[in-house]
């Protein structure tokens, strides 16, 4: 393997136009389908749910099964507050402690009315909940932005603090996960950078990484057989754990078959202090690269997401840090990758490999699918989609 360097910086692969099915109910249950670039089949459901009725998302399927939903917990997380629980699926014995105050959804940057059945490429969601205290009075304004496209929900979380006085904060996990069925995890940047085992378990059978331990941790990967889940926290605001302490955890998994990325800790708040964070989660049944089966001098691992209805390549390396790739300027090619051929100006892809895509130096798709096909004259990267990809020189 070895890295070919294009002098292309940030191109855009220009991927085939696809357009989502978008439809809510009267009542706002809203679901957005769309078929991906590498051939997954992802639904995404919004909807008021959870024991505080906060309208988020509820269910994610990929090719038909459910791999996410929040029926029995949260995915955006409450806080932990002076000993009490704020927000997500928490109530403070029978009352609420976050209600949802206003949504607005928008298709391709439009507001729409529900109920409606149509098509576009990025859905939005906006929401505004109140973030209550355990007397009841308000703790903070939360602000949560969705925006949906591919296989891919990018959330900005807001939050105002309006509490009269001085409250600390003891965790807030912010950006969490409800994936089902997990039988691995994989935390690049961590002292274990392979897939390590993930047994379920109900007694909170605990993976903790330190904010000393794992500078440059970022995303962690859960696996199960019916496919992948990403959740990848942005380098920035909250995302770089300024509120967390070196000696704290920045991340927690297998508790309760959860897993968290912890945004504060022991942290205090007062009113008119505010605070953000940024992530994305990407579903996806196949990686695009994966050396981290076994330990090696390379353990990057590849996925494809979708950043504001543009497909893009993540890149993880082993020290945890992420870079995004919306072309081919920094593209890791097999020296003989065994599924395309060159004769002359045929290119031969196998049928062993029906996903391949082939691209120009631009970025541009030239070739979708097996089969042979004419190329003029030029240098072209050749992906199977699964992993493999391969410098052609076509004469």
């Amino acid at each position: 393997m070895k890295k070919i360097l294009f002098p292309f910086l940030a191109v855009a692969i220009s991927f085939g136009a696809h357009a989502a099915k978008i439809t809510s109910t009267p009542s706002g249950n809203l679901t957005f389908t769309e078929t991906t670039e590498w051939g997954d089949e992802v639904v995404i459901n919004f909807r008021k749910c959870m024991a505080n009725d906060l309208y988020t998302f509820y269910s994610v399927k990929l090719n038909g099964n459910e791999l996410n939903s929040a029926q029995y917990s949260d995915n955006i997380g409450p806080f932990l507050v002076d000993g009490f629980w704020s927000g997500g699926n928490h109530t403070n014995g029978s009352k609420k402690s976050a209600n949802t105050l206003s949504y607005t959804i928008k298709v391709d940057g439009e507001i729409v009315s529900k109920p409606f059945n149509t098509n576009g490429s990025v859905l939005t969601v906006e929401v505004e909940n109140e973030l209550l205290f355990s007397d009841g009075e308000r703790f903070a304004t939360e602000r949560m932005t969705y925006v949906v496209s591919g296989n891919s929900i990018e959330v900005y979380g807001e939050h105002d603090y309006l509490y009269p006085r001085d409250l600390k904060v003891g965790r807030y996990y912010g950006m969490q996960s409800m994936f089902n069925g997990e039988t691995e995890i994989l935390l690049p940047g961590t002292d274990i950078p392979t897939w390590r085992s993930f047994v379920a378990t109900n007694t909170g059978n605990e993976i903790n990484i330190t904010k000393s331990s794992a500078p440059d941790f970022c995303t962690f990967i859960e696996h199960s057989p019916s496919g992948y889940q990403a959740s990848y926290m942005m380098r920035e605001d909250l995302g770089n754990r300024d509120w967390v302490a070196d000696d704290d955890v920045i991340f927690i998994g297998n508790s309760y078959s959860k897993s968290y990325h912890k945004l504060i800790g022991d942290h205090v708040v007062k009113a008119g202090d505010h605070s953000a964070w940024h992530g994305v989660y990407t579903w996806f049944s196949r990686p695009i690269t994966d050396n981290c089966r076994n330990a090696s001098d390379d353990l990057t691992f590849e996925y494809g997401a979708y950043i504001e209805g543009t497909p893009v390549v993540m890149t993880l390396g082993a020290d945890g840090a992420m870079s995004q790739t919306a072309g081919i300027e920094d593209v890791t090619v097999d020296g003989d990758a065994g599924f395309v051929s060159v004769s002359g100006n045929i290119v031969t892809v196998s049928e062993l490999a029906p996903d391949t895509r082939c691209f120009d130096l631009s970025g541009k798709t030239v070739h979708t699918g097996a089969g042979s096909f004419s190329c003029p004259q030029g240098v072209y990267i050749v992906n199977d989609m699964r992993g493999h990809s391969v410098k052609i020189i076509v004469k």
